[in-house]
């Protein structure tokens, strides 16, 4: 966030709509992290990074970098070979402002106008209601991708739940909302023990205490098998699980 602040403060835009994430400007290639319409992807020119093995240095093109729906190649064929040094981004004076996530032009308008300063804090002020913040409320943000279906499987779904959150997504299907996905199975706002569902959104899952990260992944292996026997869909891990 740090990163986004500055650029913000001094007029570039871009990255606007990733502000308030926490972690390192380094790790952000190695998801594509994404947020409010926005994937770090849309943005980055190049990536330079260490071989761990032999120490060289290398030079990832955007294309290099595979970059997927909170994917890329640091997370397959090359995860764990490189550490990643410097990250270079496209950024512009003269933004295109994606506004196109619920309420984030309304929360923009009501701060005085859709510009950058406007559009960072609304983001702020959206994530500061949804969010739990990691620094008193155990979590790893959101922990499972929203899934993409084929046109036909979407407009089953939409057919029998006519309330269902789907958005178009680039790959030409449709994404649905993994969060609505949970919320349907009774999730949102769930506790076992320590480990538990955050009652403002059901995407985030939250130590509340003491759990461990067996409790944790047992709690997401959980409400996978329910989304999948009642909707038929797998739900896919956003987070990195480390043994």
């Amino acid at each position: 966030d740090t990163l986004v602040e500055w650029c913000v403060n001094r007029g570039y835009g871009g990255l606007e709509n990733l502000s308030a994430i926490p972690g390192a400007a380094g790790a952000a290639p190695v998801q594509n992290i994404g947020a409010y319409g926005t994937e770090v992807k849309d943005v980055i020119e190049k990536v330079m990074a260490v071989s761990v093995t032999d120490g060289r240095i290398k030079e990832f093109s955007a294309r290099d970098c595979r970059f997927g729906y909170r994917d890329s190649v640091f997370k397959n064929e090359e995860k764990g070979k490189w550490l990643i040094t410097e990250v270079w981004f496209r950024l512009t004076t003269r933004p295109v402002f994606e506004l196109g996530y619920s309420g984030l032009k309304d929360e923009a308008e009501r701060l005085g106008g859709v510009t950058l300063r406007n559009i960072r804090q609304a983001v702020i002020n959206i994530r500061g209601r949804k969010l739990p913040d990691p620094a008193s409320t155990g979590n790893a943000g959101s922990f499972f991708k929203n899934p993409v279906l084929t046109n036909e499987a979407a407009e089953l779904i939409r057919n029998k739940y006519p309330g269902v959150t789907l958005y178009p997504d680039p790959s030409g299907g449709v994404k649905v909302s993994a969060g609505w996905l949970i919320e349907q199975c009774g999730w949102k706002g769930r506790r076992i023990g320590d480990s538990g569902v955050w009652e403002k959104q059901a995407l985030v899952l939250v130590n509340y205490g003491r759990a461990t990260g067996r409790e944790i992944l047992e709690l997401s292996e959980m409400i996978s098998k329910s989304v999948y026997e009642k909707f038929g869909i797998t739900l896919g891990r956003e987070v990195e699980i480390v043994e």
